[in-house]
């Protein structure tokens, strides 16, 4: 009896020598640190909240076990300097928002693991192929060259007299999602006019009334720069009197015409399950590109009547939603 009186008498006064900080660092969870690197300007963009919300599902808690630094390069220029500032940072993975900021983060770092939502991650060079990427990059690859072509047909069914139309692209260059508009314009026997915006100031610029006087209609392609000037660029736009086709679904929520694309939201959604994988140990190597998989058609029936336009029939029975 008197040595259980020792051993405990023992225990507890090893217990008084451990730091009374050491019982809460063995309860406080590691908190991942992700970065996101944008194009954008702001968090305002509904992929964000999306993001966000999905890893609250997934069991993260900004504040308790992750912390999110966001980089706005706010155009295309900015966005290798903010990639290393990134790298420099010691972040654990970063998120991506479009195939720019994507390619910046590659050069920036062969080993710091990205998820991207990226259009043709294959031929622009990101991975190796969508099953097996083989480098630091994986995510979400959205189906630009397939979208594309059908936007603009959807546009010239809307516009059949349409004979010159507008492709906003924010590449310095164009890419293999273009060259997909410039066959489809071909098939239909229209003439393409690419308008580059890199910044609100060229979109200000090229988007303005008399910039615009020689188009008969627009495109604007999913793309993270163009995405995070959706105001901006709905109310140039709609001054210039344009119809336009747009490859995200908040630009028809903001008054814009009609809307043929993928779900984004669901696209950030699903990088959020691809960043809890990655950060619980998967490698960016082997874990396959995913694809979106809804695709809709979304008309505003009342930002038609303010062009003077009316939907045909046909383009309505398609529609998965019709805005009055």
């Amino acid at each position: 009896m008197e040595e259980r009186r020792a051993f405990v008498r023992a225990a507890a006064g090893s217990l008084l020598l451990i730091p009374l900080g050491a019982f809460a660092q063995q309860s406080t969870p590691r908190v991942a640190r992700i970065a996101i690197l944008s194009p954008g300007a702001n968090e305002s963009r509904s992929v964000f909240t999306a993001f966000r919300a999905e890893l609250h599902t997934l069991g993260y808690d900004e504040g308790r076990n992750v912390a999110l630094d966001f980089f706005f390069a706010k155009g295309s220029e900015q966005l290798a300097a903010l990639a290393q500032a990134i790298v420099r940072s010691g972040v654990d993975i970063v998120l991506a928002d479009g195939r720019l900021a994507a390619q910046a983060m590659q050069a920036a770092s062969r080993t710091l693991p990205i998820v991207a939502v990226a259009g043709e991650p294959v031929s622009n060079g990101l991975a190796a192929s969508l099953v097996r990427p083989g480098g630091n990059v994986t995510g979400v690859a959205t189906m630009a060259v397939e979208l594309g072509a059908k936007q603009l047909e959807f546009l010239h069914e809307i516009l059949p007299a349409a004979r010159r139309i507008g492709v906003v692209d924010a590449s310095k260059q164009p890419g293999a999602a273009y060259r997909s508009y410039e066959a489809g314009a071909a098939a239909r026997r229209v003439v393409l006019r690419r308008i580059v915006i890199l910044t609100q100031a060229d979109a200000e610029r090229e988007l303005a009334p008399a910039a615009l006087r020689d188009v008969d209609g627009l495109v604007l392609p999913a793309n993270a720069l163009i995405g995070g000037l959706i105001a901006p660029l709905v109310r140039l736009i709609q001054a210039a009197g344009k119809p336009a086709i747009y490859g995200e679904k908040d630009f028809v929520a903001a008054g814009g015409l009609a809307f043929y694309g993928f779900d984004i939201d669901e696209a950030f959604r699903r990088c959020a399950g691809v960043v809890d994988r990655v950060l619980k140990g998967a490698d960016p190597a082997t874990t396959p590109f995913e694809q979106p998989t809804r695709i809709a058609l979304v008309v505003n029936v009342k930002a038609a009547s303010a062009l003077g336009l009316r939907f045909p029939y046909a383009v309505i029975a398609r529609a998965d939603e019709v805005i009055q």
